[in-house]
Parts: C-alpha cells; sequence; structure tokens
C-alpha cells in the first residue's frame, strides 16, 4: 500500500483569518517601533469653561465669568448620590488646604429632589464654605456630564485644566490645584 500525501485546500475563512492576524501583528510591530510618543505639551490644548449664571442656596447671584483671577473647583454633583457622598471628606479636605484661595462651587444635577433647603444642610453639613446651587439652567449640559461626580478644576484664566468623572483622590486634587493657585 503506497500512501499519497493530499494536499489540503484552506478554506476561504482559513485564509481570511490568517490574513487578519498578520495584519495585526504588522500594526503592533508598526506601532511599537515606528510611532513616538507625543508630549504633553503636543497634546495639551484647554478648553475655555462654559460661562453660567445661577442663584445659590442663598440667594447670591454666582457668575464662572467674575471669577477670573481665580482657580475655581466645580462639582456637578446629587445629595442621594453614594459616590459623591464618599467624595465629600476629600473636598472638605481641599477646602481645608486652600480656603478662600479656591472658588468651591457645587452644582446639583438634580434641582427637583436637591432644594435649596436639602442643598444648603447638604453643604453645612460636608463642605462648608462652599458655594452650593441646583442646575436651573442647564449648565450639566453646556459641560456634557453625564456622571456624578464630575469634578471640574478651572484655572485663574478660565480655562477647564483638569476634569474628574468619579471619585477622586485628594492627593490628585491637591497636586492639580496646587499647581495652578502659585
Amino acid at each position: 500500500m503506497s500512501r499519497k500525501k493530499t494536499k489540503r485546500k484552506h478554506s476561504m475563512v482559513e485564509i481570511i483569518g490568517l490574513a487578519a492576524i498578520g495584519i495585526f501583528v504588522v500594526g503592533i510591530i508598526w506601532l511599537a517601533f515606528f510611532t513616538q510618543p507625543q508630549t504633553p505639551s503636543q497634546t495639551t490644548t484647554y478648553a475655555p469653561a462654559p460661562d453660567f449664571t445661577l442663584t445659590d442656596v442663598d440667594g447670591n447671584t454666582f457668575r464662572l465669568s467674575d471669577q477670573q483671577g481665580k482657580v475655581v473647583v466645580l462639582e456637578f454633583m446629587q445629595t442621594t448620590c453614594s459616590a459623591c457622598v464618599a467624595e465629600s471628606p476629600r473636598l472638605k479636605d481641599l477646602r481645608s488646604q486652600f480656603g478662600n484661595d479656591v472658588v468651591m462651587v457645587m452644582i446639583s444635577v438634580n434641582p427637583a429632589g436637591d432644594t435649596d433647603n436639602v442643598l444648603r444642610d447638604y453643604r453645612n453639613q460636608d463642605v462648608t464654605g462652599w458655594i452650593a446651587m441646583g442646575d436651573r439652567a442647564q449648565v450639566t449640559q453646556g459641560y456634557a456630564v453625564q456622571v456624578t461626580p464630575t469634578i471640574f478644576i478651572i484655572d485663574k484664566n478660565g480655562y477647564i485644566r483638569y476634569q474628574h468623572v468619579g471619585l477622586t483622590e485628594t492627593s490628585v486634587l491637591f497636586g492639580e490645584v496646587q499647581s495652578l493657585t502659585k
């Protein structure tokens, strides 16, 4: 008995699969050896913070544009958000570290549930010294906020320098604010 070698024909699926793997490998090699990482100065652009005017829980008018020359920490939050409540001690630490050198603002994304009384009590218990207000002017949309808490740190010239979605470590916030207050 003689055995003949039989040629196996490759299916179109196998050929396409091998080609895709080859292209993937070439792409990885290209990225690893032929592209250079960009330095932050090449990728850093700062957007102007959208201006807004709201009335705070104490009846005072707050305009972001009036804060030129000051660093502003702007938190979008809800009093019923567990992550926002967990963020409060970190923000309280930030406030105690920088005091009046930084304008601290919280805007509730739930003005129907977070009435002025609710926000005032929350502020007085958890983040004394903050300017507290409900978003009755669609500020949340201007900042494209979808998750609470979301924190924006705005520099003295009115540009958004940092944005954090979700819980943010105190050390991160300290470092960023300190870099802008010098």
